[in-house]
């Protein structure tokens, strides 16, 4: 194979080879990356919000990737002007996945929840169970996805927080950050719940810190065929949260696949996220909640 080449050579051109090997890996890995697409979710009465952060991600943000937009019942083909010329202007695409249908039974069951002062919020912002569908295998078609909840303020450039995404990782922010304080079963506890808390307390550990569902940013290996149906089962079976769709995400991703890990918050020239900004100014932050 190396007939009439010395020794060194062979050493040197077995050592190019194994060189150009490496660099296809490291740059199959960046263009692992490169393949993402942010996702926003809304329906009507929330979609000048959308519009607002979703300007925000291609202007201040600098975004260039696809967009996708999930809708539920609302506006699946009932879009109005303002809203068609939005999408269309800026390509995005348009994912429709029908509400979630509950019985009456089991409504009457929420209307006599008592979530510590929040009550009206399972009925007010029940589409925010919609977010299930964020791990539907629709979105196996990109390698990456970035959500961002509609409201969000974006201030600069997003290019390092697109550089944080890992393998089989679901990155978020804690809920809990920076104290600690809350955990999981936080997530679930009031005094009208006792007998299905404690049968979700023996099976789960809810001492455990857990994610909002504010931003996520995850490689869409975590999602398999039935991530979604196991997902919307845990509601039915525990339908105790307080906050909606996020003790019910945040239960499947540190307990069943434990892939929760919380988000880098800063590098030495900007903090990324968090829902409020602490003790620096707003404009140091890439994005903010409130």
């Amino acid at each position: 194979m190396f007939k009439g080449v010395k020794q060194n050579d062979k050493i040197s051109m077995t050592f190019k080879k194994w060189e150009i090997n490496y660099c296809n890996i490291v740059m199959s890995a960046i263009l692992d990356k490169s393949n993402i697409c942010a996702v926003f979710l809304t329906d009507n009465k929330y979609f000048p919000k959308f519009i607002y952060t979703c300007g925000q991600l291609l202007n201040n943000g600098k975004y260039k990737g696809d967009i996708c937009l999930v809708v539920g019942d609302d506006l699946n083909e009932k879009m109005n002007k303002t809203q068609l010329e939005f999408i269309e202007k800026n390509n995005i695409i348009v994912k429709y996945f029908p509400n979630i249908k509950f019985s009456d039974e089991f409504l009457q069951s929420q209307q006599k929840m008592d979530r510590a002062g929040k009550g009206t919020h399972w009925f007010a912002k029940r589409f925010q169970f919609h977010k299930f569908h964020l791990f539907n295998v629709y979105f196996k078609q990109w390698n990456n996805i970035f959500y961002l909840d509609c409201g969000i303020t974006i201030n600069k450039d997003v290019s390092p927080m697109l550089e944080l995404f890992e393998k089989n990782t679901l990155l978020a922010h804690s809920d809990a950050y920076p104290y600690y304080k809350w955990k999981l079963h936080d997530q679930f506890r009031s005094p009208t719940n006792t007998e299905c808390f404690n049968k979700l307390n023996a099976k789960y550990n809810l001492n455990i810190d857990y994610c909002q569902t504010t931003i996520m940013l995850y490689d869409t290996n975590i999602i398999e065929t039935d991530t979604y149906d196991m997902i919307l089962n845990l509601l039915f079976e525990y339908p105790i949260s307080i906050t909606n769709d996020q003790g019910i995400i945040a239960l499947y991703f540190t307990n069943i696949k434990p892939l929760f890990k919380q988000i880098k918050t800063k590098d030495e020239k900007s903090y990324f996220y968090d829902y409020l900004p602490r003790g620096v100014s707003r404009d140091k932050y890439i994005m903010l909640k409130s």
